[in-house]
């Protein structure tokens, strides 16, 4: 076989199994069907982190490798958010709120990890050279953090109703994690120096303001077609008032099954 046809089979293959176990899940209602999907997707899931081993010559396996690297981190990260999110003020779902220090906990070994992959001897290496995919997942996760903490605080402290505390919350997170972009910009980590981090957050902001461009232009350009279809539609005709005829018939039908004998 083939490099390319290995590749195909033991990493694109399991890629593929991946949100299409996912979609099986979501779109299924038997359990039977949503185990085979949570089957599906945790195979394709494992043959990519395995890809490193299982095709060692493929240049794909940098995004299996770096994927390794990332599971547990992220793991203990939304992990976290969801214990905080459902221990606090919500309707349904709702957690005890002892949950919340077990979340706030794992939320911060999460992002202590994440740090000890930039600074530490934690950073994902490949052949002896720094994961290139790890330079750009890097820089973008931090940017695009700082950036959804940021609206997420001014959208509670806007429209939200008693979320002032929450607010806050997001706002420290957000200082916090720019102050992180601020020190990777001037201090060099284990493996990646400040020029390195600064030349790749600058193409991870153009990425991300590129896609915000394109999402508002996309939503703009949507309702624009839905207005003018909407213009173009003629007005519907309207219903001439209801004649005697029709009143009588429709008092006779109401005396039928409303009405009734008189008490003396």
């Amino acid at each position: 076989m083939d490099a390319m046809a290995q590749a195909a089979l033991w990493f694109w293959l399991p890629v593929a199994l991946i949100p299409l176990g996912i979609w099986i899940f979501l779109s299924s209602k038997e359990s039977l069907q949503r185990r085979m999907g949570q089957a599906m997707a945790l195979l394709g899931l494992t043959g990519v982190v395995l890809s490193p081993w299982t095709v060692p010559e493929s240049p794909s396996i940098a995004a299996g490798h770096l994927v390794g690297f990332l599971i547990g981190p992220a793991a203990l990260l939304l992990a976290g958010l969801y214990l905080v999110a459902f221990s606090g003020n919500v309707a349904v779902g709702k957690l005890p709120k002892s949950d919340r220090r077990l979340g706030v906990m794992a939320f911060l070994i999460g992002f202590v990890w994440f740090t000890g992959m930039h600074w530490w001897n934690l950073t994902p290496s490949l052949d002896g050279e720094v994961n290139r995919y790890w330079l750009v997942f890097w820089p973008t996760f931090l940017l695009l953090l700082t950036c959804l903490c940021s609206a997420s605080a001014l959208s509670l402290r806007v429209i939200g109703d008693r979320r002032t505390k929450e607010s806050n919350v997001l706002w420290f997170v957000s200082g916090f994690v720019f102050s992180l972009i601020v020190l990777a910009m001037t201090i060099d980590g284990s493996a990646v120096d400040a020029a390195s981090f600064r030349y790749h957050l600058w193409l991870a902001g153009a990425d991300l303001l590129g896609t915000a461009v394109g999402f508002a232009i996309a939503v703009l350009v949507f309702g624009g077609v839905i207005m003018l279809h909407e213009r173009s539609l003629e007005e519907p005709p309207s219903v001439h008032p209801p004649t005697p005829k029709e009143f009588e018939h429709v008092a006779a039908i109401v005396s039928a099954n409303i009405g009734g004998e008189e008490s003396e």
